[in-house]
């Protein structure tokens, strides 16, 4: 049994997959082709927000995320410590500082008992990570959040199509990220992410991720 097994996918759905790609060689809009907006709405629709951007990878969702916020040198981000190393290399290449916070040890997320207690006046977000299909519990951590007036990035790379309180996974905080490498619950040929806001202030969130930006 392969672990990551796109072939038997591959091979399921091959006429329609094979006629979208015969689509984008004969328009041959290969950089953001008309594609690119047909899938970053049916993403938004699905997790229930009204933006989605897709870009180049999980990493550079939470690193666009981050700078978004306007998250630099001299700022802290509480994370876990559980993760995929993207999470963490995110707030180091804005020039922030991971402050980790234990899991849970049933859940393998974020353990939000322990969560308040790192919170300073440096903290300018919270990046939660969803792990195993699970989402961390985004009721408690939003609470918490909003009394310290901070912003919550949801990691939902593991957790995409996950509902918590009859919302989606990436359609539960300010800003959320997800990544289509194969490997993930929603993977791609290749490697891609996206993020997801209903932030009022999007067009600065559009800015970090449009080519050229």
């Amino acid at each position: 049994m392969h672990f990551i097994d796109l072939k038997t996918q591959y091979h399921r759905y091959q006429t329609a997959i094979d006629a979208r790609i015969r689509g984008v060689l004969e328009h041959g809009q290969f950089i953001m082709g008309p594609e690119i907006d047909e899938l970053e709405a049916a993403l938004a629709g699905y997790v229930g927000v009204p933006h989605c951007i897709t870009v180049s990878s999980g990493t550079d969702s939470l690193e666009i995320a981050l700078r978004a916020l306007g998250v630099g040198p001299g700022d802290e981000v509480v994370t876990v410590p559980f993760t995929w190393i993207s999470t963490a290399e995110a707030i180091g290449l804005v020039g922030a500082r991971p402050v980790f916070v234990d899991i849970d040890p049933v859940s393998y997320n974020l353990n939000v008992d322990l969560l308040q207690a790192v919170i300073t006046e440096r903290t300018k977000a919270i990046i939660p990570v969803s792990l195993f299909g699970q989402m961390a519990d985004y009721d408690r951590i939003n609470a918490i959040a909003t009394r310290y007036e901070v912003p919550v990035i949801e990691d939902g790379a593991q957790s995409f199509g996950a509902t918590q309180s009859g919302r989606r996974s990436c359609g539960v905080t300010q800003i959320s990220s997800t990544s289509f490498f194969p490997a993930k619950p929603l993977g791609c040929y290749g490697d891609g992410g996206a993020l997801f806001s209903g932030w009022a202030e999007y067009r600065s969130f559009k800015h970090f991720a449009s080519p050229g930006a």
